[in-house]
């Protein structure tokens, strides 16, 4: 209950300090699951200096509407595309259901609308069918994890008016086959949207995959691609919450955008799922672009990959598990040798205080080298994972 008498700010500090101290804080190395991560010092600095602009009423924030034009355009050209239009979500999953109310109202005339995606796409996008009354059609995966392209091929039909296709798949961090996608779908009237959430400020800043290949072509580069979700909250160490849909045709927008009249901008039209929209997270991530520009990214993302070929090496020495697959991008997948359930191996773990991701689907566990994750942080957690395969006798 709120008391009749307002509290002193110390008294309340205080309190907060004590209850918030059950969190998890990125900086002691034990959030190994997370695709989030500290937010970088310089956006934080921006961000709190900007906290009250609203990016839902544009006219009232003109600067704030113009700097989002901008970064959407810088990061529409970091995705090899050409006057991109688009804007800030709250995440991903915002992103997602955008893009698949996008592809619905694009074909008005198809009754029973589906999408065609991978198994291992974002639970988001069942969020986005459930609230659409859209059929998700999904297609499974190979043994190494790979997108199956046959099944994919063959779930494509007279109903389909999505194609999703993952640059960075939250369980393994792969990419799946967009180029041959997108020759699947040339000659049809199919949305083609790309879920980089995680991938999109990763795959720009590497210079070869986890595996020494060149980095597959992902983004406007392809075609037939018409949108890309891309989340500056997870690798692009924004605060949170700040994701972003980018899209390759302004006429997406007058096609199937809202038009709001009474701002006081005026009647404009949106995509959005949300009415008010912070502007903090657009004004940092401007700054922020800009202070670490390429050379800065890159330098984050090789040392990320630094410490995922670290682990990799030494999973590879530990009897009993097995790296899912060899990494892409900076996520190893963990599962047993013999096929066992991973589940007892993640809870000895959690039980150690290491938070990791469990996918119970695959029979893995995801660790994600986020820019907050260090060396040591991760000999400790490779001296963990050897007792614990050696308690279990995997």
């Amino acid at each position: 209950m709120i008391e009749k008498e307002g509290v002193p700010q110390k008294e309340l500090l205080e309190v907060l300090e004590k209850k918030l101290s059950k969190d998890y804080e990125y900086y002691k190395g034990n959030i190994l699951g997370s695709m989030c991560t500290s937010a970088h010092t310089f956006g934080r600095e921006v961000y709190c200096k900007y906290v009250n602009k609203n990016l839902g009423d544009p006219g009232l924030f003109p600067g704030t509407s113009e700097l989002e034009e901008e970064v959407v355009k810088e990061i529409g050209e970091l995705f090899h595309g050409e006057n991109i239009m688009g804007s800030f979500t709250t995440g991903g999953s915002e992103a997602n259901l955008i893009a698949v109310r996008i592809a619905k109202e694009l074909r008005p005339e198809v009754e029973e609308p589906e999408v065609v995606l991978p198994v291992s796409a974002h639970m988001s996008f069942d969020k986005a069918a459930d609230l659409l009354g859209i059929t998700l059609r999904k297609a499974r995966l190979l043994s190494n994890f790979q997108l199956d392209e046959a099944h994919y091929r063959s779930l494509i039909n007279d109903n389909t008016v999505g194609a999703v296709a993952v640059a960075g798949t939250t369980s393994l961090g792969l990419v799946d086959p967009i180029e041959e996608i997108g020759k699947m779908i040339q000659d049809k009237d199919i949305f083609f949207h790309i879920d980089a959430a995680f991938g999109g400020f990763v795959l720009p800043f590497l210079e070869k995959t986890g595996e020494g290949l060149p980095v597959p072509k992902w983004d406007f580069h392809v075609e037939q691609v018409d949108s890309i979700t891309a989340d500056p909250h997870k690798m692009g160490m924004n605060v949170i919450p700040s994701g972003g849909i980018f899209l390759r045709n302004e006429q997406i927008i007058q096609k199937t955008g809202f038009e709001i009249p009474y701002l006081a901008g005026g009647n404009f039209k949106h995509l959005h799922i949300v009415g008010t929209r912070p502007g903090g997270p657009v004004i940092s991530f401007w700054a922020l672009m800009h202070h670490l520009g390429m050379n800065g990214f890159k330098k984050v993302v090789n040392r990320c990959m630094e410490n995922t070929q670290y682990l990799s090496e030494q999973i590879k020495t530990i009897e009993g598990i097995n790296l899912a697959t060899n990494p892409l991008m900076n996520i190893v997948g963990i599962t047993t040798h013999d096929g066992q359930s991973i589940c007892e191996l993640d809870k000895e773990l959690r039980m150690q205080n290491w938070m990791l991701g469990k996918f119970e689907d695959f029979n893995l566990i995801r660790i994600v080298l986020m820019p907050h994750i260090t060396k040591i942080h991760l000999s400790k957690f490779v001296g963990d994972l050897k007792k614990v395969v050696k308690k279990l006798e995997l």
